[in-house]
């Protein structure tokens, strides 16, 4: 697999020139030994988990791990290499590990699969002219491979490039593009704006390619229509979704849509009478769908319905079990609003269970919450989320949180930190 990675370099030299940097690097540390025992290389893969672990130390770390294949299959902890290194500004030992993994692959490898994996992660990296360059590797050329380019480039929001992948790339390699390969490019050519482009893509499918839009393929002209608010077209595409047209059944996402569309008109009721109707077709809702009824509901000032939807979010019914989570999001819209409604018992409610989840609202919600429940005369209640919050807050933004703090003296006189 030398010669994989050798091609890898010769057609990057920017890449040959990192991995020297690399050798060059880690010819100054103490090398660190390969691991030899399953007990050794989950130490290794620990050291590599720890945030401590700096980015110079953290390839040198990945690359002794290379030579075990439990080291090479394990998926998580490449995506979390490659996220600490990107993260750190880090590219060039990006690059350089990903790289050496080819050397460290057995025959027949690099496999399609292998190499779908580095499109994807030099994609994370924000690195897509990596990803084209192993997207070259894959031989013989593939849709798969296609598809995890087009995406890497619309992921980076390189949406002219994806368009010209897909009009070059397929008569160049031989390529027969697939639905999802079109899905990627409608996606593309919806986040650039030009939704009558993508119709003109979407309805040419079937006699250019000989494919037929699949729900994946309808749901990304839906949300061009919704960007542009063309109400009309968005309406008429929907009925056509399940017509004698395409007989398609609408999933997940054709139901958020739908949701947002009735929110966006300011009717956000209605939108709450689909999470029901979704469950009924067997179409469980999910957290976008709850966020998106309960965003349309805090919009417009029904704050008591949007609560009311929050508590329903553990009993929904899935397929898997029961109950769908909040996240960051869904506390930080009902806080908002509640806050700005004065409803202050329930917006502790909700500032409580964030803050249980490790998570610090904005500040000015909770500032609000606080001067609220002060007027309220539930003082002790005040405090107990500033010191919640003290726990929370890390980082810079502890200096931030602290000339919070300082317009509340008297509050906090009996419980200086």
């Amino acid at each position: 697999m030398a010669a994989a990675a050798a091609a890898v370099c010769r057609r990057s030299p920017a890449l040959l020139l990192r991995r020297q940097l690399l050798v060059r690097l880690l010819s100054t540390q103490t090398q660190i030994q390969t691991p030899s025992t399953p007990a050794e290389l989950s130490r290794l893969k620990s050291s590599i988990r720890d945030a401590a672990t700096g980015p110079d130390a953290l390839a040198s770390l990945f690359l002794s791990g290379l030579p075990h294949p439990a080291f090479l299959a394990d998926r998580p902890l490449f995506a979390l290499s490659v996220h600490r290194l990107a993260s750190a500004g880090r590219r060039d030992l990006v690059a350089s590990i990903l790289s050496s993994s080819l050397t460290a692959l057995p025959k027949p490898h690099p496999s399609e699969g292998f190499l779908l994996r580095l499109i994807s992660l030099y994609s994370a990296a924000g690195m897509p002219d990596h990803s084209l360059t192993a997207f070259r590797l894959v031989d013989p050329p593939s849709d798969r491979a296609l598809s995890a380019l087009l995406s890497a480039y619309h992921d980076n929001r390189l949406y002219d490039r994806a368009v010209q992948a897909f009009n070059t790339l397929p008569a160049e390699l031989s390529i027969k593009p697939s639905v999802v390969s079109y899905n990627v490019l409608l996606k593309s050519l919806v986040a650039s704006g030009d939704v009558s482009a993508a119709r003109t893509v979407f309805d040419e499918m079937p006699d250019k390619a000989s494919i037929q839009p699949d729900i994946v393929s309808c749901n990304e002209i839906l949300k061009g229509y919704l960007n542009t608010g063309d109400d009309a077209a968005f309406d008429a595409l929907l009925k056509e979704i399940s017509g004698p047209k395409r007989r398609l059944k609408p999933n997940v996402t054709t139901y958020n849509l739908r949701m947002a569309a009735l929110c966006a008109k300011g009717r956000s009721f209605e939108a709450e009478e689909l999470l029901d109707a979704m469950g009924a077709k067997g179409v469980p809702p999910n957290r976008a769908s709850f966020n998106t009824v309960i965003k349309g509901l805090c919009k417009e000032g029904e704050v008591g319905a949007a609560m009311a939807l929050f508590r329903k979010m553990p009993e929904v019914p899935r397929q898997n079990g029961t109950g769908v989570s909040p996240n960051f999001e869904t506390y930080i819209m009902l806080l908002e609003a509640l806050v700005n409604k004065r409803v202050f018992g329930p917006a502790l409610e909700v500032c409580k269970e964030c803050l249980q989840n490790k998570w610090a609202p904005p500040f000015q919600a909770v500032k609000g919450l606080v001067q609220g429940l002060v007027k309220s005369r539930k003082a002790k209640q005040a405090k107990e989320v500033f010191m919640a919050m003290r726990k929370v807050v890390k980082g810079d933004a502890k200096e931030e949180w602290m000339k919070v703090e300082a317009e509340f003296p008297l509050l906090l006189a009996d419980k200086k930190a």
